[in-house]
């Protein structure tokens, strides 16, 4: 938890984007532990998630503006400063509701005395020429000026344009600085999607059905999700669409064995298992064992038990147990990357990320891939997939794998719902957040 001595929206802000930076915290948990654990009023609560998620989502471009100002290059600053002065720019640029000048003062009542000035005297300028402020679109080169505009490193902008194309790569960067929806799995243990849909609106809540799964449901006007009605009696899960695909790609059955191997936290585990019927064996497997107890946990909400748990490097050979004789029937690897298609919900991905991590997570990958094919069946499936649009973590791993035989690819297009079919193409199934949400 964020602890602080003065309990508001700006403070506990200033400590989150703090944490971020230097301890590259995850910023949705950190926000949800200072919401469940603060003496926030209500009216504060939405500004302390708006100011958190705000500055970290748009860094760049905010630097951008400060730099104006400033005689040195803001990462000169100590990180409280360069914290306090984009806690400030982003109140006073993207926020209508809140004057400059209240945004300027609350800034420097909490600023460090020998920073007061500084603070004051960059903000104060910032609001005084906001409409003459130099832009990005001014910016001749093309990496550097989406870089800036939308508040991505250059590797990254980089990776895109080589992906996608300059006008799409335009697309996605701006669409990772959107909110995003809240999407539920509907738990059909206990539940089924009209129910749940009734329950929410019941009371008062905005949903709509998936696009893609048959067991999504799109929560419209978004709030905290372990305090709408169901979730303490098990009724869903938090899970994006996108990711409800990769499990219903499996094609889990009844009676199967499957091994989920890198698990946590198990949103996937607990999809199979229900699709499963909690029945047969699924084996989830994570290298920290810590990270198991939040999908046990979990299991126990959504009454979901019975789901075997490994803490194991899933790079290493495994011991199975006793009653999988001849391998698994399927394996889901759901594999450690870059998590790019993430930023929306990660925007301090962006800042935590580096290009050596590409290759240090393809290599990952590829020994997870080779060492767990060892224990599938002949003729039994293994689905790979990644939350990132890399190549170099996604089809050139996959060809990788495929050149050094013992695979070929298979096309998921029958084993995905309808609606979903139409995101495959040549084999593989892709979805963007630009696109389909």
């Amino acid at each position: 938890m964020i602890e602080s001595r003065e309990q508001n929206a700006r403070s506990l802000a200033l400590l989150a984007l703090e944490r971020v930076e230097k301890d590259r915290a995850y910023l949705d948990r950190l926000v949800d532990q200072t919401l469940k654990n603060s003496a926030l009023r209500p009216e504060e609560r939405g500004l302390f998630t708006e100011l958190s998620y705000g500055v970290v989502r748009h860094q760049r471009l905010l630097d951008f503006y400060l730099e104006q100002y400033l005689d040195r290059k803001i990462f000169k600053l100590d990180l409280a400063t360069r914290s306090l002065l984009r806690l400030g720019a982003y109140q006073i640029l993207c926020l209508d509701r809140i004057p400059g000048p209240a945004a300027v003062n609350e800034s420097v009542k909490l600023s460090a005395p020998r920073a007061k000035g500084l603070i004051n005297a960059v903000l104060r300028r910032i609001s005084e020429n906001k409409n003459t402020l130099k832009q990005p679109d001014q910016i001749s080169n093309p990496v550097t000026r989406l870089g800036v505009k939308y508040s991505h490193p250059d590797w990254m902008v980089e990776s895109a344009l080589k992906e996608l194309g300059e006008q799409e790569a335009e697309e996605l960067l701006s669409a990772n600085n959107q909110r995003p929806v809240l999407t539920l799995r509907v738990n059909t243990i206990r539940a089924d999607r009209p129910g749940l849909m009734e329950l929410l609106e019941k009371n008062g809540i905005a949903v709509e059905a998936g696009k893609f799964s048959p067991m999504a449901v799109v929560v419209k006007n978004r709030g905290i999700p372990s305090q709408l009605p169901g979730f303490r009696e098990g009724l869903f899960a938090v899970q994006d669409e996108a990711s409800q695909l990769v499990a219903l790609m499996l094609e889990p059955k009844p009676g199967e064995q499957i091994l989920d191997a890198c698990a946590a936290p198990g949103t996937k585990a607990l999809e199979m298992w229900q699709l499963m019927e909690k029945k047969g064996t699924l084996l989830s497997a994570d290298i920290k064992e810590n990270r198991l107890q939040l999908l046990k946990s979990e299991a126990e909400r959504m009454g979901l038990e019975g789901i075997e748990l490994l803490a194991r490097d899933m790079t290493e050979p495994l011991k199975l147990p006793d009653k999988i004789t001849a391998g698994f029937d399927k394996i889901l690897l759901d594999a450690p990357c870059t998590g790019l298609g993430t930023i929306r919900r990660h925007p301090e991905l962006k800042w935590q990320r580096s290009p050596e991590d590409l290759k240090t997570l393809a290599a990952l990958q590829k020994r997870l891939i080779r060492n767990l094919a060892n224990y599938l069946k002949p003729g039994g499936v293994m689905v790979y997939s990644t939350c990132t649009w890399t190549p170099e973590e996604n089809q050139e791993t996959v060809a990788t794998v495929l050149d050094s035989g013992g695979f070929e690819l298979e096309d998921p297009t029958p084993r995905l719902p309808g609606s979903a079919q139409e995101l495959v193409r040549d084999k593989i199934l892709k979805t963007r957040p630009h696109r389909h949400g």
